[in-house]
Formats: C-alpha cells, sequence, structure tokens
C-alpha cells in the first residue's frame, strides 16, 4: 500500500501526539507521587504510649525514638484547630521523614491533655528531645508555625 504525502503527514503528526501524550502522562505520574500527602494519625491514649511516651513506665517524661514529634491538641468544635490543620499537613508534607506530627483530640483523651497541661486549644507540642519538650498556644499561620519547627528541630 502506497501513502501519498498528506497520508504520511497525518501518521507522523499522530505518532508526535501519542508521544507528547505519554510524555506529559509521566510527568503528571511524577509529579503526583512527589506531592502526596503523608496522613496525620491521630493517637489515642494506647497509641500514644506506644508511639510519644509511655507515662506509666517513665514518671517524668522521655520520649520514644529519636526523630522529632509535632503534637496537635485539638477539638472537632475549636474553629481555630481547624484552621491550624492545614499549616501542620503542609509541614508534615514538606518535612516527612524528619518529623513526625500526631493529632490528639481533647474531648477523646482528656487525660494526655491534663498531662501536657493543655487549657485551651489549638496547643502544639514541639518534642525535639528525649526529656523536654516546647508548648506553643494558639493559632499559627504557616510561616510562623516553620519558623518555630526550623528553630526548635533543625537549627544547631
Amino acid at each position: 500500500m502506497k501513502l501519498n504525502c498528506t497520508q504520511s503527514k497525518k501518521i507522523e503528526m499522530k505518532r508526535t501526539l501519542q508521544i507528547i501524550m505519554l510524555c506529559l502522562l509521566v510527568s503528571v505520574t511524577a509529579m503526583a507521587q512527589n506531592t502526596s500527602k503523608v496522613e496525620i494519625i491521630e493517637l489515642n491514649l494506647q497509641s500514644f504510649k506506644q508511639k510519644v511516651w509511655n507515662f506509666d513506665k517513665d514518671k517524668t517524661f522521655k520520649r520514644i525514638g529519636n526523630v522529632p514529634i509535632i503534637l496537635d491538641f485539638h477539638a472537632t468544635w475549636c474553629r481555630p484547630c481547624k484552621m491550624l490543620a492545614p499549616h501542620l499537613q503542609a509541614i508534615q508534607d514538606k518535612y516527612k521523614g524528619k518529623l513526625i506530627v500526631y493529632k490528639i483530640d481533647v474531648d477523646k483523651d482528656p487525660i494526655l491533655a491534663q498531662r501536657f497541661n493543655v487549657q485551651a486549644m489549638p496547643t502544639i507540642v514541639f518534642i525535639g528531645n528525649k526529656t523536654s519538650y516546647k508548648t506553643e498556644l494558639g493559632y499559627q499561620e504557616y510561616d510562623a508555625l516553620e519558623k518555630i519547627v526550623l528553630k526548635i528541630f533543625f537549627q544547631k
């Protein structure tokens, strides 16, 4: 079968379009993998004792593990807590593998809130070393939150 010039150009154009579409698909897939969200885990009393601090065993604060931890003490009815949540998610995503963000619902686990003297929400607890932590009270804009994270966890 002989192809004329017009048919040949159409086939060439079709192949070029297929290659462009394939490249676009690969690029979008790669970008989606790089921007995947890391789920923020909500801790209860039992999981807190396994992942952060077993205060039945160690009466004074002694955290488990070495990766920096952010504890978000929140309540489902708290508007500033809801406003803070996307900022914490962005921090978790940006620093994945370098820190962990956990959420604790103060209404479900008041014992944990009492352990950290949480009296208002949101309260954010930054745990960088084995025996101490820093507490911040109230809503934080993303930039302010990231400055705190950098200062506490990553400045030498």
